[in-house]
């Protein structure tokens, strides 16, 4: 018994003793990790994720009432962290083996559609059980024949929904003629025929949408469009975007449904930035099928002035139209230096008076310079972010036509639909999913980031 006893208390010392020694650890890794923090040189940007770093954020009465001082001090200790850039290296190079791989292609089924789905973390349940019907119409990304494939599986369409929401707008707005186009994926045109039997025809989910519209609904046939021109270039081999050239056909097939004529793409003057560019579907993945295939970034200039204006709330800048200085690696920023919530557009030589209002997400930024061969005044809402209600835009610069832009992707997300209801008569306090998202990217924008933070590189452009 004795012993018993004696071993017992011998194995309680050492869990004592255990205990202390990681206790004693724990605060002796924790110190060091602290003093690093402090102690090491600070980087400006991360080679490895492509990126400018936060910042220190200024400490205002504003910004700690808010929340966007924790949030941005939260951003900045992760951004900082010691040895940050071997952690991410390792973690790139886990990547490395996820999903299914062959000589010839891979498939990442844990990569979703780009900015279509909000963070679990920043959600409502609502949001979560939303993000969860989305997650449903894709089901990873493919790389094959050196080009990324989002895969629209199409289970849980949500053409009713959307529909409903489009017609909303022609109720509303009984004065203003509305158009409506849907954009597809690269993966309608160009995916391997062995197969378009385990995906959804985006073609004949947006056929359905635009069936269901009302009398009062103009639908743009963009698909119908871009697949006369698939031997061009017109989707990005690396990025989730269209190419400017395939947001010209998407313009075409705009006009053809307002019964407008195009500008010629031989009547516009084109440039190209030098460099290679790499999007979202390489950054996502880190294959090196991609990687060995880069995209590269052209673009026509319509008759657009050359400085737009973009408003920010009660901010108002002046910005270039074609930003082609001091922009990070991510050449997609060329089209209108991003997604804000307000750009206003003029034209150069179209001088009739008529104003047109574009509501797009990203999506919509190559698109947009071109209506200003056919419109004085173009106005371009990011509804993700917008904060004036589009009854009041109408009302103050007196809109004449109105296009509703989406991919195919946020045509059937819940949040997309909803925030686009939500301001047609944008009030005050409205729920906005998007909004910790954009408080990121405000803080990223103060330092010429982007919502993909691409390393900056040469600006050069050859004629």
């Amino acid at each position: 018994m004795n012993d018993a006893h004696h071993i017992h208390d011998e194995l309680i010392e050492e869990r004592k003793v255990s205990s202390v020694i990681h206790i004693v650890l724990f605060c002796v890794a924790l110190t060091t990790v602290g003093v690093l923090f402090f102690l090491l040189p600070q980087e400006k940007i991360s080679d490895a994720e492509k990126r400018r770093l936060a910042p220190f954020p200024t400490l205002t009465k504003k910004s700690l009432l808010s929340g966007d001082y924790m949030d941005s001090l939260d951003v900045y200790t992760a951004d900082h962290f010691p040895f940050r850039s071997t952690f991410i290296s390792v973690s790139d190079q886990l990547k490395l083996i996820r999903g299914f791989h062959s000589k010839e292609e891979s498939f990442y089924n844990d990569v979703q559609a780009v900015d279509e789905i909000p963070s679990k973390k920043e959600a409502t349940e609502k949001d979560i059980q939303g993000s969860d019907e989305a997650l449903k119409n894709c089901k990873g990304l493919l790389v094959a024949n050196h080009r990324a494939f989002q895969i629209f599986s199409n289970e849980e369409p949500m053409n009713e929904e959307f529909s409903k929401m489009i017609n909303l707008y022609a109720e509303k707005f009984k004065g203003v003629h509305i158009f409506s186009g849907v954009v597809p994926t690269a993966s309608d045109f160009f995916l391997p025929s062995k197969y378009q039997e385990y995906i959804g025809n985006e073609q004949e989910n947006i056929a359905a949408s635009y069936k269901l519209f009302s009398k009062k609904v103009i639908p743009i046939h963009i698909h119908q469009e871009l697949g006369k021109h698939k031997n061009e270039y017109i989707y990005y081999k690396t990025d989730h975007h269209w190419t400017d050239l395939g947001a010209y056909y998407g313009y075409q097939a705009f006009c053809k449904a307002a019964n407008l004529k195009p500008i010629d793409l031989s009547a516009m003057k084109s440039k190209q930035l030098q460099g290679d560019f790499l999007g979202t579907h390489f950054l996502k993945t880190k294959d090196q099928r991609l990687k060995s295939h880069p995209d590269y970034i052209k673009y026509w200039i319509p008759p657009v002035e050359k400085y737009a204006v973009k408003y920010d709330g009660d901010e108002e800048e002046e910005i270039k139209v074609f930003k082609t200085n001091d922009i990070v690696k991510n050449k997609y920023l060329v089209f209108l230096g991003g997604d804000e919530p307000l750009i206003h557009l003029k034209s150069t030589k179209c001088k009739n008076g008529k104003t047109i209002l574009l509501i797009k997400n990203s999506y919509g930024n190559p698109f947009a310079a071109f209506l200003t061969a056919n419109y004085e005044h173009v106005l371009v809402v990011d509804y993700r972010y917008t904060e004036s209600s589009i009854k009041e835009l109408i009302e103050a610069y007196e809109v004449n036509d109105m296009i509703i832009l989406n991919g195919i992707y946020s045509s059937n997300t819940p949040n997309h639909i909803d925030r686009l209801r939500d301001i047609i008569e944008l009030k005050e306090g409205t729920k906005n999913t998007f909004k910790k998202k954009k408080r990121k990217k405000k803080e990223e924008e103060a330092i010429h980031s982007d919502s993909l933070n691409i390393v900056i590189d040469s600006t050069s452009i050859i004629e």
